[in-house]
C-alpha cells in the first residue's frame, strides 16, 4: 500500500461520519427557500419586461441598449463578488441577520427604482441595491438544504428551485400588466411588497444545521480555503458555473426583445418570457428527482447538451411566436438546473463542512461571467429588428452550455477516480479534497461508467 493512500485510511478513520436526517423540518426549510427563490432569482427574471420597456420607450435620458443591459447584469451578480464577505458575515453573526440584511437592501433598492428619474439612479437601485439585497438572501440559503438532506438532496433542491420559476411567471405577466395599466412606478412598489412580506416569512420558518455539522471542528471562519482550490474537481465546478451563467442570463433575458424583433408587442414577448418560468415550475423538480435517481452530475451532463443542442437547433431557425413559446418551455425547464445540481455536486466534491467557504469564492465566478452576459446578449443580436436578429446570440448561448456539460462530464471522471483511490463510503459528506488522483486513473474515470462507492455520480 502506497504512503498517500495509507494517508488517506488513516484520515478516514479519524474523520466522523456526518448525521443528515433526510428530511423531517428540512422540509419547512425547503418551503423558506423557495419563498427565497420566488423573491431573488423570480423577481430578477421580471427585469426582462422593464427590460424591453426601458428599450421601447428610452426611459431615462441618455439611456440606451447597453446602459438598460448593463442594470440587469449589475442587478444579477455584482453582489455576489462580494460572497465570501458574506459568508463571513453570516458565520458570525447567523443566517438570519445576513438574510434580514438582504431584505431591507432588496426593498430599498425598489422602492428607490419607483421614484428613480435619472439614468445614474437606475444604476443604483435597481442595479448595486438589488443585487447586494440578492446576494446576502442567497449566498447564506443555498448551503441550507444540503445540511438536512443526502439521498434526497437533489429533489429537495429542485422543488425549492421551483420558487424563482413561480416568481418569473408572476412577476413577468403581473409586471407587465400593472406597468400596461399604471406605471413602471407601481409595477415597482407591488413588488416591493410582495417581496418583502414572503422573504420576512421564510425568514421565520429558516433553520440551520451548522452547529450539527461543525460540532466535533474548531472551526474557524475562513474567506479562502487553500485546500479546495487546490483540487482539480473545485476548479472544473467553476468552469461549468462559469459556461452556464454565460449562457443562461443572456436566455433569461433575451427572449422577451427576441419576441418583439419577429414583429409581436411586449406583452407577447412577456408570454414568451413567462414560459422560462412555467418551464422552471415543471422542470426543476423532474431534474432533481432524476438526479437522484441517476446522479447528479449525470443528469447534469446530458441536460446541459440538451440545452445547447435546442439552443443551436430550435432557436435560429424560430420565426414564430409558437415556436418561441415552445423554445421558451424547453429551455425554462432544463437550462435553469445549476441552481437545483449545484449543492449536490459542491457537497460532493468538498464535502459538508467545507461547503460555505467554497460557495464564498464560488459566488464570485458566477458574479463575474453574469455581470456581462446581458450586454453581450445585446451586442451580439443586430440592431435591426427581424427574425435573424439573434441567430450570434443563440450559437454563443449554446456554445455556452456545451462548455458547461464538458466540465460536468470531466468533473464526474475526476470523482470517480477520487472514488476509487479512497474507497471508503464512510467519507461521503467529509472533506474528500485531499485524496489524490493521477492522470492516468483520472483518463479511466472518464471512461467508466459507475462509481466505486455507492452514491451516484
Amino acid at each position: 500500500m502506497s504512503f498517500e493512500k495509507m494517508q488517506v485510511d488513516r484520515k478516514c478513520e479519524e474523520v466522523e461520519e456526518i448525521e443528515v436526517p433526510d428530511g423531517g423540518y428540512g422540509w419547512i426549510v425547503t418551503i423558506a427557500v423557495f419563498l427565497y427563490n420566488f423573491c431573488t432569482w423570480g423577481a430578477n427574471a421580471g427585469y426582462a419586461i422593464y427590460l424591453e420597456h426601458y428599450l421601447r420607450y428610452d426611459t431615462f435620458p441618455g439611456g440606451g441598449r447597453l446602459d438598460y443591459a448593463a442594470v440587469g447584469g449589475i442587478a444579477f451578480g455584482v453582489g455576489l463578488l462580494f460572497a465570501p464577505f458574506i459568508t463571513w458575515v453570516s458565520h458570525r453573526f447567523g443566517v438570519h441577520v445576513s438574510i434580514a440584511i438582504g431584505i431591507v437592501f432588496q426593498g430599498t433598492g425598489l422602492m428607490l427604482a419607483a421614484f428613480s428619474r435619472k439614468l445614474w439612479q437606475i444604476y443604483l437601485t435597481q442595479g448595486v441595491l438589488i443585487s447586494f439585497g440578492l446576494a446576502f438572501i442567497f449566498v447564506p440559503n443555498i448551503s441550507l438544504l444540503p445540511q438536512w438532506f443526502r439521498r434526497k438532496r437533489s429533489l429537495a433542491s429542485g422543488v425549492a428551485a421551483g420558487g424563482s420559476g413561480l416568481g418569473g411567471v408572476i412577476f413577468n405577466l403581473g409586471m407587465q400588466r400593472i406597468i400596461e395599466v399604471k406605471s413602471v412606478k407601481w409595477a415597482l412598489i407591488v413588488q416591493f411588497i410582495m417581496c418583502t412580506c414572503l422573504s420576512s416569512i421564510a425568514l421565520t420558518l429558516t433553520r440551520t444545521r451548522r452547529q450539527a455539522v461543525f460540532k466535533k471542528d474548531n472551526y474557524k471562519i475562513k474567506l479562502f480555503d487553500k485546500e479546495v482550490f487546490s483540487s482539480p474537481g473545485a476548479w472544473l465546478v467553476c468552469g461549468w458555473v462559469s459556461f452556464t451563467m454565460l449562457g443562461y442570463v443572456i436566455l433569461l433575458y433575451s427572449l422577451s426583445a427576441f419576441t418583439t424583433s419577429l414583429g409581436y408587442s411586449p406583452t407577447q414577448g412577456s408570454y414568451v418570457s413567462c414560459m422560462i418560468s412555467v418551464g422552471n415550475i415543471i422542470g426543476r423538480p423532474i431534474v432533481g428527482y432524476l438526479a437522484d435517481m441517476f446522479g447528479s452530475i449525470t443528469v447534469g451532463v446530458v441536460v446541459h447538451l440538451v440545452v445547447a443542442i435546442f439552443s443551436w437547433a430550435m432557436w435560429i431557425p424560430c420565426k414564430n411566436m409558437a415556436t418561441a413559446i415552445v423554445f421558451a418551455l424547453i429551455e425554462g425547464m432544463l437550462m435553469g438546473s445549476i441552481w437545483v445540481l449545484l449543492g449536490s455536486i459542491v457537497t460532493r466534491v468538498v464535502g459538508l463542512r467545507k461547503l460555505d467557504v467554497t460557495f464564498g469564492a464560488l459566488w464570485i465566478f458566477v458574479g463575474i461571467f453574469s455581470l456581462p452576459s446581458p450586454v453581450i446578449g445585446i451586442q451580439l443580436a443586430s440592431s435591426v429588428q427581424n427574425a435573424t436578429a439573434y441567430v450570434n446570440t443563440a450559437i454563443f448561448s449554446g456554445f455556452c452550455y456545451f462548455g458547461a456539460s464538458s466540465c460536468l462530464f470531466l468533473l464526474r471522471g475526476y470523482l470517480v477516480a477520487r472514488d476509487a483511490a479512497s474507497d471508503q463510503d464512510s467519507l461521503m459528506d467529509n472533506d474528500e479534497v485531499a485524496v489524490p488522483v493521477s492522470f492516468y486513473s483520472f483518463s479511466k474515470g472518464l471512461i467508466t461508467l459507475r462509481s466505486s462507492k455507492k452514491s451516484l455520480l
